[in-house]
């Protein structure tokens, strides 16, 4: 296990999205647009119409191969929405749910607003993070040097 600290706080971003707004694409524009490199997302809810995630099927192979699962007009809550920002780039887990049940992965492009969704940024300021490749797997999240 590792850890990393800072002693300063960063910018609270609440971002807003209405109908047809694409969820992924408007948090990595909102990121640029506030220069926000890294940082969390520490909540996110809402309303989706389309929507794709993908997980992991298999433990013992690297790179893992992966289930996507997509709906296309489909009324979906979001119920979740997390993930850690480096580099400007976000790595984002979702949850949606419908009368049938619930599903989580990573949230890939393409996913539309139904009616609204909201998301809550917390920026790291003072703790510049980055991606490396391991041996292991997949990427490490470590401090920028």
């Amino acid at each position: 296990m590792k850890c990393y600290e800072s002693a300063s706080g960063g910018r609270v971003l609440v971002i807003r999205l209405n109908r047809g707004d694409l969820l992924r694409e408007s948090i990595e524009q909102a990121l640029r647009d506030h220069d926000i490199n890294d940082g969390c997302i520490v909540s996110g809810y809402g309303t989706l119409e389309t929507c794709t995630l993908h997980m992991v099927n298999t433990l013992t192979e690297f790179p893992a191969k992966e289930d996507f699962v997509t709906w296309d007009h489909h009324p979906l809550e979001l119920l979740s929405l997390t993930g850690v920002i480096a580099d400007g780039i976000p790595h984002i887990h979702a949850v949606v749910s419908d009368k049938d049940g619930a599903t989580g992965g990573h949230l890939e492009m393409g996913c539309s607003v139904a009616y609204l969704a909201e998301v809550v940024v917390y920026e790291h300021a003072g703790l510049p993070l980055t991606r490396t490749p391991t041996d292991e797997g997949p990427l490490a999240l470590i401090p920028k040097s």
